[in-house]
């Protein structure tokens, strides 16, 4: 019996020295190591004025073999490798200091999508954002002036400038514009998600003020002819730009003698110089076919442009021309036909400007251009109906 109990007595020792055993092995068994996710490093990029694809990769310290795939890639989707510029934002990412993927915004719904980056097997994907769109009136009162008034009321530039391009030919607006004026625009507002992030089509617009109260309607007539109007079927538009560079100041007006900064003669200039800088755009002043296209003596790169049977304008010193411009070419108002040089007898960039009118030089800031063609009278009653179903929108109150 005693025998049988210190067995026993064992055996529970045993046991209990095996179950802290166990335990303890437990507690002391190491820990898996948890993988840790790849960190990843975004680098954002916008393209400078003038800047190639190629420029920034290099700059980014991308290796030549990882760019020629890129290019390659993009070039078979028919991406237009001219067209970066500053609104762009080119997003890198990088995993272990090792670029694994790119993305190319080039609008608030277009971007570009490279994967792959590492191997061999590059991908090109192409994102769009869902944009809506939505006609709404915008409206308000001049405090200040009308850039100052729409800004405060939270709209953007792009929209501003269309509004005072529309009316350009009918208001000023650095000069006649009074605090308590109106304005109202109906316009084709782009949202994504909530937020606004572009504009389309302008339908009508109006300024009440001390000016008057000029209203205008976008009406495309039966033949496809599309234009503004005012209230009574006249364009809104005249027959010619108040200039042919959107921002640029005047260095040397028409004269019949100033004196010519490298050849120092007194001889006639006949136009006018637009100092800007060097690749600004320069448009077509008015609706034409192009004469002539090519190096003129002094002027260096010219262009002559014959608006009607009357008028004709030049432009010269350019840099170069748009693409698609040549002899016998028709381009509307506002095209841009070429860009800002030094080309021939210049200093520095600029354009010189000369219109002229039967054949003979005239100045171009006391020419008061014609309108465009109004309504024509075949569809001057369905313009009335447009108009007036627009009227409805932009009355005050």
């Amino acid at each position: 019996m005693l025998i049988r109990t210190k067995r026993l007595r064992c055996l529970l020792i045993i046991g209990t020295l095996w179950i802290f055993a166990s335990i303890g092995s437990i507690f002391c068994a190491k820990k898996p190591k948890e993988r840790k996710t790849p960190q990843v490093k975004v680098e954002c990029y916008s393209p400078k004025t003038g800047e190639v694809l190629s420029q920034i990769l290099t700059n980014a310290h991308i290796p030549q073999n990882t760019q020629t795939q890129i290019i390659a890639r993009l070039k078979k989707i028919n991406f237009n490798f001219k067209s970066l510029n500053p609104n762009d934002t080119l997003k890198f990412f990088y995993q272990n200091d090792t670029l694994v993927r790119m993305e190319i915004k080039k609008n608030y719904a277009t971007i570009y999508c490279l994967d792959n980056l590492i191997s061999q097997n590059i991908s090109v994907s192409m994102k769009y954002l869902n944009v809506s769109s939505k006609v709404t009136l915008v409206k308000g009162v001049i405090s200040s002036s009308l850039y100052e008034s729409m800004l405060k009321i939270g709209e953007q530039v792009s929209l501003i400038a269309n509004y005072a391009d529309i009316l350009a030919w009918e208001i000023d607006f650095f000069t006649e514009t009074h605090t308590g004026d109106s304005f109202f625009v109906l316009v084709e507002k782009k949202f994504l998600d909530s937020t606004c992030v572009d504009y389309g089509r302008i339908y009508a617009l109006r300024y009440q003020g001390k000016i008057g109260d000029i209203s205008g309607f976008y009406y495309i007539d039966a033949s496809g002819y599309k234009d503004y109007y005012d209230f009574n079927g006249n364009s809104l538009r005249k027959a010619f730009l108040k200039s042919p560079l959107r921002y640029s100041y005047i260095s040397s007006h028409f004269s019949k003698a100033r004196f010519h900064p490298i050849l120092k003669v007194v001889r006639p200039h006949r136009g006018i110089d637009y100092v800007a800088p060097s690749g600004a755009p320069v448009s077509a002043i008015g609706d034409g076919v192009i004469t002539f296209v090519g190096w003129k003596n002094g002027y260096g790169r010219f262009i002559e442009i014959q608006h009607s049977q009357r008028f004709s304008s030049r432009y010269g010193h350019l840099q170069r021309y748009a693409q698609g411009i040549g002899r016998g070419k028709r381009v509307k108002q506002g095209q841009i036909i070429g860009y800002v040089g030094a080309t021939g007898l210049a200093t520095g960039p600029h354009l010189h400007f000369e219109l002229l009118k039967n054949g003979q030089w005239v100045n171009p800031i006391k020419i008061i251009p014609p309108r465009a063609d109004p309504v024509k009278p075949a569809y001057l009653s369905d313009f009335k109906k447009h108009r007036d179903s627009l009227l409805a929108y932009i009355k005050n109150g």
